[in-house]
């Protein structure tokens, strides 16, 4: 019976949530809000395909930006170069960089945890110099302008209150797609490997293959958050495509608690929406989120929804402060 009765309570909590995040578009006070709010839930897509990396693999990537830069491109050049449907490009651009994040993964499976993290690194030079100097096909430093804007079924969505239920959708796609896989064996084959790979490995899972395998689903979600990003703001730079870009990207994943796919959009929101309460502190907001990294590591070294996150510590200290109370009302 208490269990039927915290279903019960737990489905009217999402519901009321729901019900506010559809109605939220019509309370905002301004455009600039509505804009944020939609950045949040394209950054949140790009987050929980690095914690997919991340926080399930154990596999610590800082290339993440490479890859929104290679789902951008390539779906910025299709649309402006080719007369192609909209939905068409839009996955064709998470496809391919599904397939690039699967070669590259190829090259990284049998290498150590360190020598990973600094291959990913040159990825992401790799393709930022590719983007500033080949003029012929990105346009080098001057990007690609007039991407279209998104096209569903003959109906363009030109307004940020339009684009904000398209961004939605997208996010509560995306978070049940990848919710599956990290439910099915695959995403207990990818936990196990983060956990202990000689562990793993003497459980028949083919680590190399596994490896790959995460690298590829999760470029398909960074891509597609890619193309969505661009496709909003209609402007392809390469200069937004940098290591600080990835560390933002990793920092997402980890502030939210690696392994939490609710604490990869907390970890975006926070990222994304405490730069913009002050402009003119935009320039050092690097320094800021490593201040809050730090702050974090001592305090929830597992991330604010992580295992002994921010969640675990408030129970324990109403808990404690009730047992306190108690043992004084004894003496």
């Amino acid at each position: 019976m208490k269990k039927l009765v915290q279903a019960k309570t737990k489905l009217l909590l999402l519901g009321v949530f729901l019900v506010v995040i559809l109605l939220l578009p019509f309370v905002v006070p301004n455009t600039y809000a509505l804009k944020v709010l939609n950045n949040v839930m394209l950054y949140s897509v790009i987050a929980l395909s690095v914690n997919l990396i991340l926080g399930f693999c154990g596999l610590l990537d800082f290339g993440r930006s490479a890859f929104v830069g290679i789902g951008t491109y390539f779906f910025a050049i299709v649309m402006t170069r080719f007369q192609i449907p909209w939905i068409v490009a839009f996955l064709a651009a998470g496809l391919f960089t599904a397939l690039a994040g699967w070669v590259i993964g190829a090259f990284l499976q049998r290498t150590s945890f360190d020598y990973l993290t600094l291959i990913t690194i040159g990825v992401v030079e790799i393709v930022r110099l590719f983007l500033v100097n080949c003029t012929d096909v990105t346009n080098g430093a001057m990007g690609i302008t007039g991407v279209p804007s998104p096209q569903l079924f003959g109906f363009v969505l030109k307004s940020h209150f339009q684009f904000y239920y398209f961004a939605l959708a997208l996010l509560v796609l995306c978070y049940g797609m990848i919710s599956r896989i990290t439910k099915s064996y695959k995403g207990r084959a990818l936990m196990a490997i983060r956990d202990d790979e000689i562990a793993a490995a003497y459980s028949a899972i083919n680590l190399p293959g596994y490896k790959a395998m995460c690298f590829g689903v999760a470029s398909f979600f960074t891509g597609i958050g890619g193309a969505a990003m661009v496709s909003y703001t209609r402007y392809a730079s390469p200069y937004n495509f940098t290591i600080d870009e990835g560390l933002i990207l990793c920092q997402m994943a980890i502030l939210g608690g690696l392994g939490s796919l609710p604490g990869s959009i907390l970890g975006a929101a926070i990222l994304v929406i405490v730069p913009e309460l002050s402009r003119t502190a935009y320039e050092y907001r690097l320094l800021i989120m490593g201040i809050m990294m730090v702050v974090l590591m001592l305090f929830c070294p597992n991330g604010l929804l992580g295992r002994s996150g921010l969640k675990d510590i408030l129970v324990r200290f109403i808990r404690n402060l009730g047992v306190k109370v108690r043992e004084k009302r004894k003496v």
